[in-house]
């Protein structure tokens, strides 16, 4: 739904055309500033930022991937706790994921009520490597600081009192796109429970949350192209 609430900030993957950026801005009234995109080309960064032509604050655009962007530092990832680490691999094994320097990444200290992972290919662990950078990272770093105090829980909780949106895009609508939703949502799931939050399928009741019933799941060219997927992480009571 449509936004002006400048608190709420969002992350997203766009491309040189700023495409993602126009739709939220244009058409779902969010506020430039609210806008903050990660992009691994120099030159798509350039066309992005309003110094070049684009719609986003120079600043609001960061040379790197999500999971640099997002990272925070000096945190490692561990596997996530109730995850099948054979089926799935390793949460955010990528170096590019695990940032064990001085330095946070460019958004790391920006809290962020809505995520959109776009133009991943497919790849599961590279968009799961990206909901960890965004998810796990910064509850992992509250753990530590609060001397990893879980109550004699396996699963270190930290609750959160907003909810989260989640979309990602799998591009190419092959035979194994529901497998790998599957194997994304059941991460996803168990992130949340790290963050004491349950997870919704929004398609399931799209009216309920401002969205229209005859959105389609799968778009793109001759309705094959890209399969989107759309949760919301709600906290518990």
């Amino acid at each position: 739904e449509p936004c002006q609430e400048e608190s709420i900030n969002i992350f997203f993957l766009d491309g040189p055309d700023g495409g993602t950026a126009k739709a939220l801005i244009h058409r779902g009234d969010f506020f430039a500033s609210q806008c903050f995109v990660a992009n691994r080309h120099k030159s798509s960064c350039e066309s992005l930022r309003q110094s070049g032509g684009g719609l986003l604050p120079d600043e609001n655009v960061v040379h790197a991937s999500a999971s640099e962007a997002l990272t925070m530092a000096k945190t490692m990832i561990k596997p996530l706790s109730g995850l099948d680490e054979e089926k799935f691999g390793r949460i955010a094994q990528d170096e590019n994921a695990m940032n064990s320097g001085d330095k946070n990444g460019a958004f790391a200290d920006i809290d962020f009520a809505a995520y959109y992972f776009d133009g991943c290919g497919g790849f599961v662990p590279q968009i799961i490597d990206m909901l960890s950078a965004a998810l796990v990272q910064k509850q992992q770093q509250n753990v530590d600081n609060v001397n990893n105090s879980n109550n004699g829980s396996n699963i270190p909780c930290i609750p959160s009192t907003q909810p989260i949106v989640i979309g990602y895009s799998l591009l190419g609508g092959n035979k194994d796109v529901v497998g790998k939703e599957l194997a994304i949502s059941q991460a996803l799931a168990t992130m949340a429970r790290q963050r004491n939050m349950r997870m919704i399928h929004v398609l399931d009741e799209p009216t309920r949350y401002g969205i229209s019933s005859h959105i389609q799941k799968v778009g793109g060219s001759g309705g094959g192209g890209t399969f989107t997927t759309w949760l919301l992480l709600q906290p518990n009571e």
